[in-house]
């Protein structure tokens, strides 16, 4: 199967690199234009889908006042602009299931899958974003096994809400009776779901109802087909097809023609990090995330440079061939179905360069084909 590219989509000023500098010299965030051009940037040169993260809070005050991660665009409403100009390429927008009533999301991905001609999918995520503090009244009171059982029976609500005629569901967290105006989803019976859970809860959910999985980039070949294998496993026991879930990871990328000119540009980024932010980046970041913990533990004494340069996904940062060839071993090696690529200046001009250089080299080595060859399909 040809593996499927994304686009980390950009809505933060600088998303994984914690750099006032690269901040400041990306586009115009809160420009209708600049989201324009870049969503129909990755639309030419082939890539799948844009995906879209979201917070609801930033990290410390160093990284609000930076501009690093302060503004956030909402991902919902930022994914309908994009949906809206461009005409093939998918988005997957992210959803806090926690700030959310099902109905409320049942109306939002109704409207934006319907009106995109069918290529939205919706990244589920049972945390507060960052932001629990912001409701305490709400947040302390639904644990973490807690919150996984609100969404699993959400995507059984949500799935009626986008297929049938009226809802009829009675949970432990929901009971609902009767009909929501439209209007349906294209996909059906509902779009697709991402997961990323790593808890036992979290890999539970992500078998029962999970179409692609995110792993970070640089999780362990071992720890990544440990969790992968038991999500598989749950998929099976409730009748999913082989094949039912995709892995998709994360993947930084800076890349020119030669790997000198590679290296001289990240190590220009890196030198730009800055401490305070990267420092509460990795305290919010491994305080409530087991994945994230787990992976820095691992890494043990890492210049704070190098996280902050590219957070939680896999460098490949090199020449065209470099990079090509790295994605190629998260293909063959990790048994991964796709990537999420970020760039750290994410502007059109960027993402055309990535088209130009490791496109064509994917493609020749008969583990990507152009969307259009398959019908754009998921």
């Amino acid at each position: 199967m040809s593996m499927r590219l994304g686009l980390f989509y950009p809505n933060a000023s600088s998303v994984h690199i914690k750099s006032r500098a690269v901040a400041a010299a990306n586009p115009d965030l809160l420009d209708f234009e600049t989201h324009r051009q870049v969503a129909q940037a990755a639309e030419e040169i082939g890539l799948d889908y844009m995906f879209l993260a979201d917070s609801w809070a930033p990290y410390g005050p160093h990284s609000r006042h930076s501009g690093v991660m302060d503004p956030i665009l909402l991902s919902p409403m930022l994914g309908m602009h994009l949906l809206a100009c461009t005409k093939r390429i998918r988005c997957i927008t992210t959803i806090h299931t926690s700030w959310f009533h099902p109905l409320v999301i049942a109306r939002m991905g109704g409207a934006l899958d319907a009106m995109s001609n069918g290529r939205w999918g919706v990244n589920l995520v049972t945390s507060a974003g960052g932001a629990e503090g912001l409701a305490p009244d709400v947040f302390d009171k639904i644990g973490h096994n807690q919150r996984y059982e609100r969404a699993a029976e959400m995507v059984e609500i949500l799935t009626q809400a986008w297929s049938q005629d009226s809802i009829d569901f009675t949970g432990k967290h929901f009971r609902l009776q009767g009909q929501l105006v439209g209007p349906r989803t294209r996909q059906q019976p509902r779009p697709l779901i991402v997961s990323a859970g790593a808890s036992d809860a979290g890999r539970a959910f992500a078998g029962r109802y999970g179409d692609y999985i995110f792993m970070p980039g640089r999780t362990a070949l071992e720890e990544l087909r440990t969790r992968l294998d038991d999500i598989r496993r749950v998929a099976r026991e409730h009748g999913r097809p082989d094949g039912a879930i995709k892995l998709q990871m994360h993947v930084s990328v800076v890349v020119r023609e030669t790997a000198t000119e590679a290296k001289a540009l990240s190590d220009q980024y890196a030198a730009s990090v800055d401490r305070d932010i990267t420092a509460e980046y990795l305290a919010e970041i491994r305080g409530k995330s087991t994945t994230y913990d787990d992976i820095y533990r691992s890494l043990g004494e890492v210049d704070f440079r190098q996280i902050g340069l590219v957070s939680g996904a896999n460098k490949m940062h090199g020449s065209a061939d470099e990079v090509a060839d790295q994605i190629e071993v998260l293909h063959r090696k990790f048994g991964c179905d796709g990537v999420a690529l970020t760039l750290p200046i994410w502007s059109p001009e960027e993402i055309r360069r990535l088209g130009e250089l490791v496109l064509p080299r994917l493609q020749a080595k008969g583990i990507w084909s152009p969307p259009h060859t398959r019908n754009w399909s998921w």
